[in-house]
């Protein structure tokens, strides 16, 4: 009987142990699909609500308009690469570090992202830096 009340309180509690673990994942995921310009993976990422917020160009984009830009994001995506780390995790909310190596030039990021039923409801990102050489991961 103790082990079956222990397994219970393990299954009840689990959704909330595991929540974080689930959004890096889908960061991680995010990422994945960013750089190889995967639109069937982006598009399944997003929630249909979803806005992406770029503060320094001051654009905020819906899913449908996003996934349109993307055809600018595959050339600007030729010969670069995305690293990212996980800074925070916390209450549903996830921050990351990112760095943008195009072939010209580099950008050092944040980005937080927020969640809605296992899809990303929002992207909102920053330049923290015009180098990436402070980015250790």
């Amino acid at each position: 009987m103790k082990r079956l009340l222990a397994f219970a309180f393990l299954f009840a509690s689990s959704p909330v142990l595991f929540a974080g673990e689930a959004e890096t994942q889908l960061v991680d995921r995010w990422y994945s699909a960013l750089a190889s310009v995967n639109r069937a993976q982006i598009t399944d990422l997003l929630s249909d609500s979803a806005k992406i917020s770029l503060g320094d160009l001051d654009i905020e984009q819906n899913k449908s308009e996003f996934i349109t830009s993307l055809d600018e994001w595959e050339d600007a995506m030729k010969g670069s690469t995305i690293r990212h780390a996980i800074e925070s995790d916390l209450n549903g909310v996830v921050i990351v570090i990112v760095c943008y190596k195009f072939p010209d030039n580099e950008s050092l990021g944040r980005e937080v992202f927020t969640f809605e039923s296992g899809k990303i409801l929002a992207s909102e990102q920053v330049t923290v830096a015009e180098s990436c050489e402070s980015f250790a991961q």
